[in-house]
């Protein structure tokens, strides 16, 4: 009898949860993938990985209270896992908030504007083994597009006239980030986007204070700026984007995950999808190219990815595809990477 009551009990208390969520405006959100590739190149031959090697899988909490008058108290607390070797979490972008019609003032760890306007949202394969990102395609690691930036404060603006931007500033000294970040206090970071019909056009801008983080390979108290600009149209089902950035790191090279580059260095990024959506499928390629300025020992890369994707409800999909990077240093013979592979998403 006893048994059945605490059954009972805990029972009732899962049943109650999503009434007590709903009440406390708390959202729980998340997604898995995993993908099976193949790699051939390098030190690749014909190897086989299973698993998220491009960081797709995550769950986070977010939190909401109504203080009246249209302003909002906000926070997010969110992980990255690998469900498919459960490895342990690490963290994404946490942090706590104020929102209202005059847009939002956020401070924590947070996605820096370079990462989400363009970049990221306009890459169908992002977090996927055929992604542009650290491929050639894209800047990639913490000052790219990949990480997350440790103590900002920041202020997203709401939409007028159709563009929208955001700013953030580091003011903590002893912060640090993780990866090859390297920022200190008095980083800069901001980035806009604007949306005219079927036109979207993105720009973003760093100056990062670097401490002299070995992966960057600048001296320690140099700026790293960091620029792009693009433009994308969409109608009728079709997609074309073209992005460029002029960057002092264009971060490592990773073949699903794998690092193979460890910094690309000085350079410019060009990088152009195109996609087409039919009923439930969707047909996208890319190409991407790196071209590396400056002194010392340099690589060049080109990238090129095609792919196809079926989605079986809004948030469940499967995709197949192909990639290929090839890495061209100076004076040493070019590396190509070729991986093949299809893998899972679900939403929740």
């Amino acid at each position: 009898m006893q048994k059945n009551l605490i059954a009972l009990a805990v029972g009732a208390t899962i049943a109650a949860a999503p009434i007590v969520a709903t009440q406390a405006d708390v959202k729980l959100w998340g997604r898995f993938e995993v993908e099976v590739v193949n790699i051939d190149g390098g030190d690749f031959d014909n190897k086989w990985e299973q698993g998220d090697g491009n960081g797709m899988s995550r769950f986070g909490i977010d939190a909401s209270k109504d203080l009246g008058n249209g302003l909002k108290a906000v926070g997010r607390y969110a992980f990255k896992m690998d469900p498919s070797n459960g490895s342990q979490l690490s963290a994404r972008d946490q942090y706590v908030g104020l929102k209202g019609g005059w847009g939002a003032i956020l401070l924590g760890r947070q996605p820096t504007p370079y990462k989400m306007n363009g970049g990221v949202k306009w890459d169908p394969w992002t977090a996927t083994f055929m992604e542009a990102r650290r491929s050639g395609g894209m800047s990639g690691d913490a000052i790219g597009h990949n990480g997350f930036v440790n103590d900002v404060i920041a202020y997203a603006s709401p939409k007028f006239a159709g563009i929208k931007f955001q700013v953030g500033y580091i003011a903590d000294e002893n912060a640090t980030n993780n990866g090859t970040s390297g920022a200190a206090n008095g980083t800069g970071l901001i980035g806009g986007t604007g949306v005219w019909g079927p036109v979207e056009v993105i720009a973003a801008y760093h100056n990062y204070r670097n401490r002299g983080v070995e992966d960057l390979e600048i001296e320690g108290g140099e700026d790293v700026k960091q620029m792009k600009a693009g433009i994308r149209w969409k109608g009728a089902g079709l997609t074309a984007a073209y992005q460029f950035e002029d960057v002092d790191a264009g971060g490592s090279v990773r073949i699903n995950g794998n690092r193979v580059v460890r910094q690309l260095g000085e350079g410019k990024f060009n990088f152009i999808n195109l996609g087409y959506k039919f009923g439930n499928t969707l047909i996208a390629g890319n190409w991407g190219a790196f071209s590396a300025d400056g002194d010392g020992p340099k690589s060049d890369v080109d990238y090129w990815t095609i792919g196809a994707k079926y989605y079986f409800a809004k948030k469940v999909s499967s995709y197949i595809g192909y990639a290929e990077t090839k890495v061209k240093p100076d004076n040493i013979e070019d590396t190509k990477y070729k991986l093949f592979g299809v893998g899972m998403r679900y939403d929740f």
